[in-house]
C-alpha cells in the first residue's frame, strides 16, 4: 500500500501545474471567467467533464481543464494512487484584479481521502505557496 503521505506531493504538483503555462488553463479561464464577473472557478477533477457547465461552451476552457485532469491522473498515478482512492479532488483557480495579467491566478489545490484526511497545497502565480483560500474547504463538504 502506498503511503497516504504521497497524497501531499499530488496536491502540491498539481497546483503547481495548474497554475504553469504547461496546463493551458491561461489566459482562457481567467478570460471566461471575467466574463461572468467571476474571481474563483472550481474544477472537480474526478468529474467525468471537469470542465464547469457554464464554461462548456469555450472550447479553449474546456480543452485545457480537460488536460489538467489527465494530467492530475498522471501525477496520480505516479504515486501509486487511483481516483478510487479519493472522495474529492479539486483546484479552485483565484483570480483578483492585482494581477498582472490574464496568465496569472492563485490555485488551491485540495484533496481528500477515503479516511477523510485532507491534502492541500495552495500556490500563486510566480509558484510560491501561498495561505489557503477557505472557500474550497466549504465546498468540499
Amino acid at each position: 500500500m502506498t503511503s497516504s503521505k504521497r497524497l501531499s506531493s499530488v496536491s502540491h504538483s498539481i497546483a503547481h501545474h495548474a497554475v504553469s503555462s504547461l496546463s493551458y488553463v491561461h489566459p482562457h479561464l481567467r478570460q471566461a471567467a471575467s466574463k461572468l464577473s467571476e474571481a474563483l472557478v472550481i474544477v472537480d477533477l474526478l468529474a467525468d467533464e471537469p470542465c464547469p457547465k457554464r464554461y462548456l461552451s469555450i472550447e479553449p476552457v474546456r480543452l485545457s481543464l480537460n488536460v489538467l485532469k489527465s494530467r492530475f491522473c498522471e501525477i496520480l498515478q505516479s504515486e501509486g494512487f487511483e481516483y478510487s482512492d479519493l472522495v474529492f479532488a479539486g483546484v479552485m483557480f483565484e483570480f483578483t484584479a492585482e494581477f498582472p495579467d490574464d496568465y496569472c491566478s492563485n490555485c488551491h489545490a485540495l484533496l481528500i481521502s477515503k479516511n477523510e484526511r485532507e491534502y492541500r497545497s495552495s500556490v500563486n502565480y510566480m509558484g510560491e505557496t501561498i495561505l489557503p483560500n477557505k472557500a474550497l474547504q466549504r465546498t468540499s463538504r
